[in-house]
């Protein structure tokens, strides 16, 4: 029963995250100076909010209005960046880190990270195609899976979601967790058992290949 589960796992996310075909304009060399420019400023957007929300929380009260307020502010512009990196997305693709370096073509992953399931569902086949030509970060590809499947109510398949709401963090519910080391191992990221380590996280569950 559990290698047909894990077979159903392999084919859906197969059929979710299969490369597509379409067909995007390849950016010149100014094109691409303008885009990680572009980029980089989509990540200082993305970042700036966020690096302060521990202050806000403390400062205003996790339950007051004031913090409530602080955090409809970083999801409206969530809205705002999601739109303008999928208008990249859809003219040029996934941008490489050859083509942009890396600050910029990490941009494309964490502001997709705040953008709606659909949209990670939608692009997520870019990224793994630019992973598997070695032109992102595997632990990207595998941190948007996770979070879209939490998002929707999914159990995550990589392990990289943690709950640090309890006394001790915990990993968020995994698929089959005996097979994550094999999922992981596909995309050249470290064991889980290292993984929860680094993380203060004990991990027990025997792995199976």
């Amino acid at each position: 029963m559990k290698y047909i589960s894990l077979l159903l796992c392999f084919f859906i996310t197969t059929s979710l995250f299969s490369q597509t075909s379409s067909q995007y304009e390849t950016p010149t060399k100014q094109q691409l100076d303008s885009l990680t420019t572009k980029l980089e400023t989509l990540f200082m957007k993305d970042q700036t909010f966020r690096r302060i929300y521990i202050e806000a929380e403390n400062k205003l009260g996790a339950d007051s209005d004031a913090y409530e307020y602080f955090w409809e502010v970083v999801e409206a512009q969530d809205k705002v960046l999601e739109k303008e990196l999928i208008d990249i997305l859809d003219k040029y693709g996934w941008l490489g880190i050859s083509q942009v370096g890396r600050l910029a073509n990490g941009t494309q992953w964490s502001v997709l990270q705040h953008g709606t399931v659909a949209s990670k569902e939608k692009y997520a086949p870019l990224l793994k195609a630019s992973v598997l030509n070695n032109e992102s970060q595997a632990i990207h590809y595998a941190r948007l899976i996770d979070r879209m499947l939490l998002n929707s109510d999914r159990l995550q398949l990589y392990g990289t979601q943690i709950n640090y709401a309890t006394h001790t963090p915990t990993f968020y519910e995994l698929k089959d967790p005996e097979f994550v080391d094999k999922r992981r191992n596909e995309l050249g990221l470290d064991s889980i058992e290292e993984f929860a380590r680094s993380n203060k996280i004990e991990w027990s569950i025997k792995q199976k290949q």
